[in-house]
């Protein structure tokens, strides 16, 4: 969280939970930033590859302008001071109006690999007459 009047930036909370239930444990009144580590189902533990941090940045619809522009302009180096001074090493950014629009299904399509639909050459339609 950012403390507009001292432009500080705070650290809330620090829970583990689960992506179905991540929309619960983000304020959905402030602006906020978030990281979650991502544990995919399927993926097996191994001590060499660590699960990916997701950066979250959510900012309510009904929150002040001064707090929109501060986060905004603030996001960049919360990364930066994140992965310097934490070690946190952010894999993929999402944003969202809410809190509630970041669903396990919406993480997981992050990580999904993209499917891609190649159609061949189609003819252009012939001219139509006068």
């Amino acid at each position: 969280k950012i403390d507009v009047s001292t432009e500080t930036i705070t650290l809330v909370s620090r829970t583990s939970t689960s992506a179905s239930s991540l929309s619960s444990a983000i304020s959905d009144t402030e602006p906020r930033y978030s990281f979650f580590r991502y544990s995919p189902p399927s993926q097996t533990s191994t001590a060499s590859s660590s699960p990916p941090i997701i950066f979250i940045y959510t900012c309510p619809t009904g929150s002040k302008v001064k707090e929109r522009m501060v986060y905004a302009a603030s996001r960049a180096f919360v990364i930066q001071v994140a992965s310097t001074e934490a070690g946190v090493e952010v894999t993929k950014k999402m944003e969202a109006t809410s809190p509630e629009e970041i669903t396990a299904e919406m993480i997981e399509g992050e990580f999904r690999p993209k499917e891609e639909t190649k159609s061949g050459f189609s003819r252009p339609k012939r001219p139509g007459r006068r």
